[in-house]
């Protein structure tokens, strides 16, 4: 909860919250922080439970692999083309 204050400092919270609705104002933004907060924990420990993070490197691995194959094979064909026209 503490990250969703980080980078404010003590004095810009005391601006924010030392007036007649400074409470429910401090309150309302707690809320919102544990709710934040709540949902980082439920996203983090779902992708710790899948192997949907390696499932989706392995596929751009393989993707990378293919593309490299695929400009190798169009730099072949460039040369084959050069060579056969020198002639």
């Amino acid at each position: 909860m503490l990250s969703t204050f980080k980078g404010i400092l003590p004095n810009q919270l005391f601006d924010r919250y030392d007036d007649e609705l400074g409470y429910q104002r401090m309150e309302f933004d707690l809320h919102i922080a544990a709710e934040i907060g709540e949902r980082i924990k439920e996203q983090t420990e779902e992708s710790k439970g899948s192997s949907n993070a390696k499932s989706a490197v392995a596929r751009r691995n393989q993707k990378r692999h293919q593309q490299q194959e695929k400009i190798s094979s169009e730099q072949m064909g460039g040369i084959m083309n050069d060579w056969v026209t020198e002639e």
